[in-house]
């Protein structure tokens, strides 16, 4: 069960407050699901901001390495983590940040779970369908050498008639 860290975000983030720390890849249930291996750690560090306007921010900073599942050959892909992520807190805004697209936003939260955070930060990070590079994956070890070429059943035919044709 993955333990929990919790902060109020927005008083985190008009604080200036910053926070950091590791957490086993093996107690991120959701993310655990999609790895080959749950070996390892995640470090994580989380910082809070705001600007001039008043506008308050999560800076997430994510590193590490997960062992992933290459879709091509089923075997293990070290894939390694590094997001660098600022988040804009919306306190009661549905649309969340409807004046800024190119922002992320979350809604602010008093009792917001920081592991929790990080989990969903590293999913919306992963490949749809991870896989390794052609010259490095076991089911492509193949793709470089020539193929065996088989013969068409109508050029083998054709060939039959113009060899009987020949005889006549």
């Amino acid at each position: 069960m993955l333990e929990q860290v919790i902060i109020n975000s927005i008083e985190f983030a008009r604080n200036s407050e910053s926070l950091h720390g590791d957490v086993q890849v093996k107690s991120l249930d959701r993310l655990r699901d999609l790895l080959f291996s749950d070996d390892g750690a995640l470090e994580y560090a989380l910082t809070g901001r705001h600007n001039e306007d008043g506008k308050l921010f999560l800076a997430c900073i994510i590193k590490g390495v997960l062992q992933l599942r290459c879709q091509r050959c089923l075997g293990a892909l070290a894939y390694p983590v590094r997001l660098d992520s600022e988040l804009e807190l919306v306190e009661n805004d549905p649309d969340l940040s409807a004046e800024n697209d190119l922002a992320d936003a979350i809604k602010a939260d008093p009792n917001l779970d920081v592991l929790a955070l990080v989990e969903d930060e590293v999913l919306l990070d992963l490949p749809m369908a991870p896989m390794h590079a052609p010259d490095a994956c076991q089911a492509c070890e193949n793709f470089g050498q020539p193929k065996t070429v088989k013969q068409n059943a109508f050029s083998a035919l054709a060939a039959l008639k113009t060899q009987d044709s020949k005889k006549i």
